[in-house]
């Protein structure tokens, strides 16, 4: 298992550990009582700190509600993610053996006894994994699958298990062929339709309720986008109703699935919505998200929050993505010096977990010089702004170029231009162009042309000719390229 499949894999199921269920359990030691939902609210209005206070407050006064560490380590586990350092690890490491030493043993007859200890288990195997310690992680992961499982086969409508059921499902499902092969020989698998079957029911079955509807509706969207299908959940995060929609995180991942959908202007106008400014979480992921949309409006503001994000940042997840698109900033204004640095910056500090910081070393790697009207374009094409960026296009002097690499990009972005304008026919021959000049190239630009394709003879109903070019995409495909191009195809023959 690739150590970036690894990250997905548990992230999400960090993300997802907001889960509750529908109501207490007054005979036993894990009470959801006012105080443990108000708390809840108030994390996923990224109060964190709010949050703890409360639950401090509860552990203080009812030691014996189990449920209230559980979600004090959730709300800490959710902090670490945003922002921390090797001492936050080990102190994180620390907090989860004492509350598990408190926990242990005690009413294992409640459903919440095997769910809360799964994502006990999770979030710490998370940070196992994130420091180095992957066999500690896996080993842990492994045993909390095996928990949400046990449980539910003891109580299966209970709703706090039957969620990561929905996510494992889903996650599993978007490991790579050869890793899911590997895991089914230990029991464990994955149906992506099905996990998402099962948390589409459950945010229907919680939506009228306060709280819990946020948090039910926030693994919708996180399970949206671990599947890479942002495009999913466009209308759903539309739909939600404005106790829901007015938390932070819903604003956040409102204005996060328009930014990957190709509506940079709507996101623009969420984050405007969004009170950045409350508390270090909020600023930390509204630096981040501010800075990568104005990036694909050229705006150089954007220079400011990346900068900002970066100072503040304990963190090395994102590092080479941030320093990636500064480098753009200055290469856009013809600092050529400036940008040579930053790209050092990216090829030699931060980690390679994540995709973005994966992506961006794949950038900087290319062995043909960056191209200012291409790069524009490709943000501008990315970001919904396609009459700008065909003006971009239009500043290129076709007859100048002499790299093969660029040449063959320029034609990929007139291709995705014409695309996006609804003329399908000319996008078709340009697709094909970039097979015909790029599949004996080392880049990732055949592999996505051909991925366009399969995409373009699917949405005809040619499913002979789609399943067709999903396979040459995928024998295209090289494991420095950009992951999506793969996954989307793969997922693509799955639909066929």
């Amino acid at each position: 298992m690739t150590k970036l499949r690894i990250y997905i894999f548990a992230f999400i199921v960090l993300i997802f550990s907001f889960s509750e269920a529908m109501a207490n359990n007054p005979d036993g030691g894990y009470d959801v009582n006012t105080r443990c939902r108000e708390a809840w609210i108030l994390l996923m209005d990224m109060d964190i700190d709010g949050a703890r206070d409360l639950l401090a407050q509860e552990i203080n006064e009812n030691p014996k509600n189990y449920y209230a560490y559980y979600l004090d380590q959730t709300c800490e586990a959710y902090a670490m993610f945003i922002n921390s350092d090797p001492d936050d690890y080990e102190r994180f490491l620390d907090n989860f053996e004492d509350r598990r030493d408190i926990m242990d043993g005690h009413d294992e007859n409640s459903p919440y006894y095997l769910a809360c200890y799964s994502e006990m288990l999770i979030q710490a195997g998370l940070f196992n994994i994130l420091e180095g310690d992957q066999f500690s992680g896996l080993r842990k992961m492994y045993s909390a699958y095996k928990k949400v499982y046990q449980n539910l086969d003891k109580y299966p409508d209970f709703s706090m298990s039957r969620k990561l059921d929905g996510f494992f499902n889903v996650a599993i499902g978007n490991l790579p062929p050869f890793v899911k092969s590997a895991a089914s020989v230990f029991g464990v698998t994955g149906d992506i339709d099905g996990g998402f079957k099962i948390l589409n029911e459950n945010y229907e079955d919680q939506k009228d309720i306060p709280g819990i509807n946020s948090e039910a509706a926030l693994f919708v969207i996180l399970t949206a986008k671990i599947n890479k299908t942002p495009e999913r959940v466009y209308p759903f995060v539309h739909s939600l109703d404005s106790s829901i929609a007015s938390t932070y995180i819903h604003q956040y991942f409102r204005a996060n699935v328009a930014y990957r959908t190709g509506h940079n202007e709507e996101a623009l106008a969420v984050i405007d919505q969004m009170d950045t400014e409350k508390n270090e979480y909020t600023i930390l992921t509204s630096d981040y998200l501010t800075g990568k949309v104005l990036m694909r409006k050229l705006d150089s503001n954007a220079v400011f929050y990346l900068n900002h994000y970066l100072v503040n940042h304990k963190k090395e997840e994102y590092y080479k993505e941030i320093q990636y698109y500064i480098a753009l900033y200055h290469l856009f204004n013809d600092d050529k010096a400036a940008y040579a640095n930053h790209a050092d910056l990216v090829m030699e500090n931060g980690k390679e977990m994540q995709e973005r910081d994966r992506e961006a070393l794949y950038d900087v790697s290319l062995d043909y010089p960056p191209s200012v009207p291409l790069i524009k374009a490709k943000l501008l094409l990315a970001g919904g702004y396609i009459d700008n960026a065909n003006d971009q296009l239009n500043l290129v002097d076709t007859s100048q170029v002499i790299f093969n690499g660029q040449k063959i990009e320029y034609i990929l972005l007139k291709a995705g231009i014409a695309g996006a304008q609804d003329s399908t026919d000319n996008a078709i021959s340009l697709y094909q162009q970039v097979l015909k000049l790029g599949e004996d190239e080392d880049y990732y630009l055949a592999s996505e042309a051909a991925l366009r394709l399969g995409q373009i003879y699917a949405r005809k109903g040619m499913n002979e000719k789609a399943s067709y070019y999903f396979k040459k995409c995928i024998k295209l495909y090289n494991s420095d390229y950009y992951e999506y191009i793969e996954d989307n195809a793969r997922k693509g023959l799955q639909n066929m």
